[in-house]
């Protein structure tokens, strides 16, 4: 976990906070952003933030965000990046057949998303 950047991707500023101070508990790099530009898309964000693992929300603002998901599989620098998506609808099954690795339904408490966080980050 040390060492491991987690990059958080979410509309709500509040689940970004809590979720930095969650994993930084944890000893995680954190950082987080609330939009990302539709016109450049995913990758300058990931360039700049050189993520281990992407925390996505299914939604961004009225934006679904499966179509990075596939872009980032289909790219050779990034196809190999850990992708925890989240929503309050279960999404579950399309974010997988997308390429993520998991999914998280909101509410989730802060146990079992450090467990499923810990889960990625560890070498299989």
């Amino acid at each position: 976990m040390e060492n491991t950047k987690v990059l958080i991707v979410d509309d709500d500023i509040t689940i970004c906070s809590l979720l930095e101070t969650i994993l930084s508990m944890e000893n995680y790099k954190t950082s987080s952003v609330n939009d990302v530009d539709e016109e450049k898309g995913i990758f300058p964000l990931l360039e700049t933030e050189k993520p281990q693992i992407l925390i996505l929300d299914f939604h961004l603002s009225s934006q679904e965000t499966l179509g990075y998901v596939e872009q980032i599989r289909g790219n050779v620098d990034w196809k190999e990046l850990t992708i925890l998506m989240t929503s309050a609808i279960d999404r579950q099954s399309v974010c997988i057949a997308a390429g993520a690795n998991d999914f998280i339904l909101k509410p989730f408490n802060w146990q079992d998303f450090t467990v499923v966080v810990k889960n990625l980050s560890t070498p299989n």
